[in-house]
């Protein structure tokens, strides 16, 4: 059958029939995967050869690396993880790579997380070089290419996300694969394509793939109009390769959507969408990587940008983008350079977020609206411009390139680079800076190595460019802008925070503490949380690291982490706990069988004057303003009396406007030993005031003076940014006497007072105590040891794994979690954990014996199953603190029985009186429709493979 031949002719059975090699010999494609191993291995060798860990964290805490990504890299790869966040399915996270086949490889080796993470590195310098040269034929073009793109500001900078850089990595292959597969059909290729796009879904950064996916998309779509081979099919090629590349990740995304559905990307306003987009102040980082601080090398400046240095890094050097607006002017007539001119600046505007209209259009399009952090988009920016310098490189080799536009590409450049200097000099920029801690600021080059260091860069590139554009073909001339290009990329790339902030591998060795709680969380099947989870020590058991060490933890760290869990424990992103987990009246942790918190160490700190305060912030409110429950006053009972000539107390005032100077907002009142009250009172404007006095909008409308600040932080007030305040008082006693107890009562006609820190002070020997917020009256947390750098406190109040309860109530998802942290139901009762079970079905049950005694016992305990015996003399509830989640099943003595949602987020059934035994298991249908469409995925492909093979031998013996 004819070349020529129609699509209808030929048949979808035959579509594959015609084949090709691999472009390229095998000896050239060893030498380039030689090449950029030998290379990154090189680059990273400061970290790789001195005993640590490329996971570099990103400011406060051990970094995304340490907590999510190799934690999941070193473990066994589970259906339903018990030991996080109260059971997580661990399969249905796309970060966990599961699935991925580097990781899955790597993982069965000990100590090869420094080769899976330059493995990235490496591949995507692989691949970017195999589509550069299918486009160019030359190396040198492909090098640059290649280079451009796996060093691009992006990928160091997000080093420490791991999924996202491998994401990252396909990209290239899959645009390689479709620009093979539109010249010429091939097995191989087409083969490659499937794999390429199931890979990426497998590395398991989401937004990536779906950048990468539409991107992939786009490029078929305008590349395949006139493509060799027919336009129709390579349009019928193309979809068929996605729809078979995403099925055999079906394994992947099916249980991923599931998940997804149980989280908070569910609801992403639009506020959460375009939050993470690059200001149009910081477009100047594209130029000056290092301009609004965060590079150590650079200078001492901190990042005092908006958001992260991480987040707003886009920088592609200097020399790729001079390159790449003279492969586009070039190729200015063919399609290809087009394509990617759109791509880079539709990238670029993309990453500007709300700044632009087009935000609001993504955010109405499915799937894309899920995902927040525009600047991520920087990605697609660096594939484009590495491109485009590919082109460019292989225009000059080819003398296709004047002097003139040489010439003018670099005075476009230097006007550019002239632009962002004169704004980064601006009094405005000062201003901003000055705002957030940073003076003073000096931005000229000759101060400031930020600024004066990608000048220096720029001046050789263009002189180089301008040398090497007079004899190209010469080999040194060529080496020599190669190497300015590695040294511009490096620039940013080599002096990013993975040198100082990769750990050493000492950090996965499991705390002296670890062992013993793991024991006896084991036993008990009960839980321990760490209160300020990712941001805590190593000896705090951390999430997700606490699981290499086996521990049960309450809390997790993800993206996809069910929202129900964390607004139970009010858990934040990072993986922390509000304060409010403190509260006696906070049932969450009981719920959730937490039987140790850990905290950090002494967790004290002396101020200039010598005294010490505790570093948490209580966060305890009184009062009635601001929409807080009312609470009129708060107990601290000292377990040790400790002698006081005065308090001190650090609070802030909220929704107290009108409150007027020496007004009596609260009293605090002491008891000493001899059972005697010391009473004083707090006064606004004196001893606190409202904590956003300086904003803008609210300064001119204050009743009262600003006390003296104890501390600052940012903050917004009708979305103007201002700075609000903590406030310290110190309020003097009539007499000297040892204090046992300390009471706040709020008086206050209005607002509201939030106390977060009290110490005792005695100025006769020069000492002070700090109260700790464990001591308020009704606190069930008692200490335990200090381990390292970690405290530990012990809930007696923690409930069992599994509990049987004699009354279910009905009620509304959020009068449940009310009831939860308030411990009040809605009719006025007190809510009792251990006696009532709060449903959101159409159930409610009251047992008539409801005094009667019941006992639940595990028997058995494993990942996906679990088996509780239980007597009791009247009908019950059974409780268990795990998460809901679909795919768990119950069986009543073997029995099915219907699971339902309790306690807002926990799992629960009805138990009839007498001896049962019940078995939950996890049998996720998701997972299993994932692998039976992934294996008729891969049935599929080797069966059109094998029937192209088969039709071309046919028609080679036929002679056809």
């Amino acid at each position: 059958m004819g070349e020529g031949s129609t699509l209808k002719q030929r048949g979808i059975r035959n579509i594959l029939s015609d084949s090709m090699k691999p472009d390229g010999t095998l000896r050239h494609c060893l030498f380039v995967l030689l090449f950029f191993s030998l290379f990154f291995t090189i680059f990273f060798s400061p970290v790789i050869f001195h005993n640590s860990l490329l996971a570099p964290a990103a400011g406060v805490g051990l970094g995304d690396a340490v907590v999510s990504h190799l934690p999941f890299y070193l473990s066994e790869k589970l259906s339903w993880d018990p030991l996080l966040s109260c059971g997580f399915p661990m399969i249905a996270d796309p970060q966990a790579m599961s699935w991925y086949p580097p990781a899955l490889l790597l993982s069965l080796i000990p100590g090869t997380w420094n080769i899976f993470v330059i493995s990235a590195y490496v591949m995507a310098a692989c691949f970017a070089y195999g589509y550069v040269y299918t486009l160019t034929e030359s190396r040198a073009a492909a090098l640059t290419g290649g280079i451009s793109y796996s060093m691009c500001g992006f990928m160091f900078a997000h080093m420490g996300h791991t999924a996202m850089i491998h994401s990252a990595v396909w990209l290239p292959l899959i645009i390689w694969s479709l620009e093979m597969l539109r010249r010429k059909v091939s097995r191989f290729w087409f083969a490659i394509a499937c794999v390429a796009v199931a890979s990426c879904v497998f590395a398991g950064h989401l937004q990536i793939v779906v950048y990468s996916l539409v991107v992939s998309s786009a490029y078929a779509l305008v590349m395949g109009w006139s493509a060799p081979i027919g336009r129709n099919r390579f349009y019928l090629l193309t979809a068929l390769l996605l729809i078979l590349g995403l099925g055999l990740s079906a394994i992947q995304i099916l249980p991923t959507a599931e998940l997804a559905s149980f989280s908070m990307r569910t609801n992403y306003a639009f506020s959460d969408f375009v939050s993470y987009s690059l200001p149009f102040k910081q477009l100047p980082l594209l130029v000056f990587p290092a301009s609004f601080g965060g590079l150590a090398h650079y200078g001492t400046t901190p990042y005092f940008g908006e958001w992260n240095l991480i987040e707003m890094t886009g920088y592609v050097g200097l020399l790729p983008p001079i390159l790449a607006a003279i492969g586009f002017f070039a190729w200015r007539r063919k399609t290809v350079s087009i394509f990617w001119l759109c791509v880079g600046v539709l990238a670029l505007i993309l990453a500007l977020g709300e700044r632009t209209a087009l935000a609001s259009l993504i955010y109405h399009l499915p799937v894309l609206s899920r995902f927040r952090v525009p600047a991520r988009h920087f990605i697609e920016m660096a594939m484009a411009v590495s491109v485009l310098a590919g082109l460019g490189v292989q225009a000059v080799l080819r003398k296709e390139v004047t002097k003139r536009l040489v010439l003018i590409t670099i005075f476009a450049s230097a006007l550019v680079i002239t632009i962002s200097l004169l704004v980064l000099l601006s009094n405005k920029l000062s201003g901003y800076a000055l705002a957030k801690g940073v003076a003073p600021l000096n931005m000229l080059p000759w101060a400031n190595s930020a600024v004066g260091t990608p000048i220096v860069i720029f001046l050789i590139a263009a002189a180089t460019l301008l040398y090497w554009h007079k004899q190209p073909n010469s080999l040194l001339r060529g080496a020599l802008v190669l190497s300015l290009l590695v040294i511009d990329l490096a620039s940013f790339g080599w002096f990013f925070n993975w040198h100082e902030s990769s750990p050493r591998k000492e950090i996965l060795n499991a705390p002296v503490a670890a062992a013993e709680y793991r024991d006896l969380l084991n036993e008990s099947h009960e839980r321990m949380l760490s209160v300020r989870g990712t941001l805590g020590t190593v000896d705090e058991l951390p999430p997700n690291l606490s699981r290499v060490w086996g521990i049960t933890n309450a809390t997790g760290y993800g993206p996809l982490l069910p929202a129900r869990i964390m607004y139970l424990l009010s858990m934040l992103p990072d993986g922390s706990i509000a304060s409010t987990w403190k509260n006696a009246d906070d049932q969450s942790l009981n719920l959730t069988s937490v039987r140790y918190v850990f905290l950090p160490g002494s967790g004290t700190t002396k101020d200039a004057r010598g005294i010490t305060w505790n570093e948490e912030n209580m966060d305890t409110w009184l009062g009635s303003g601001c929409d807080h429950p009312r609470r009129d006053s708060v107990r601290f009972n000292l377990a040790t009396p400790f002698r006081a000539t005065s308090v001190g107390l650090v609070s802030r005032l909220a929704c107290s406007l009108s409150l007027k100077d020496g007004e009596e907002v609260a009293r605090a009142s002491l008891t000493d030993t001899d059972g005697n009250v010391q009473t004083v009172s707090i006064l606004a404007g004196r001893d606190s005031s409202e904590w956003s006095y300086d904003c803008p909008n609210i300064k001119p409308k204050m009743g009262h003076s600003r006390a003296e600040v104890f501390s600052s932080f940012p903050a917004k007030m009708y979305e103007e940014s201002c700075q609000g305040h903590f406030y310290s008082a110190k309020l003097r006693l009539n007499d000297a006497k040892p204090i046992t107890s300390v009471e706040i009562q709020w008086v206050g006609r209005t607002g509201a007072m939030t106390v977060e820190k009290i110490t005792l002070i005695d100025e006769l020997t020069n000492s002070s105590e700090a109260i700790s917020p464990l001591s308020i009256e009704g606190s069930q947390w008692r200490f335990i040891k200090e381990a390292g750098e970690a405290r530990i406190y012990e809930n007696p109040r923690a409930m069992p794994r599994a509990w049987l309860v004699p009354e279910a109530l009905n009620l509304k998802p959020e009068d449940i979690l009310s009831a939860i942290k308030t411990s009040k139901l809605p009719d006025g009762r007190a809510f009792d954990p251990s006696r009532v079970a709060l449903v959101e079905e159409p159930l409610s049950f009251a047992s008539q014996a409801n005094d009667q005694p019941t006992s639940t016992r595990i028997t058995q305990f494993s990942n996906t199953y679990m088996e509780v015996q239980t007597a009791s003399t009247s009908p019950s509830i059974l409780v268990t603190s795990d998460v809901y989640y679909t795919g768990w099943q119950a069986t009543l003595d073997k029995a099915p029985v219907q699971i339902f949602r309790a306690d807002y987020a926990l799992r629960a059934m009805k138990v009839p009186a007498g001896t049962h035994t019940i078995r939950f298991e996890f049998v996720p249908k998701t997972f299993y429709y994932g692998v039976a469409i992934s294996i008729f995925s891969l049935l599929l492909l080797v069966g059109l493979l094998a029937l192209s093979s088969l039709r071309e031998r046919q028609t080679v013996v036929t002679g056809e």
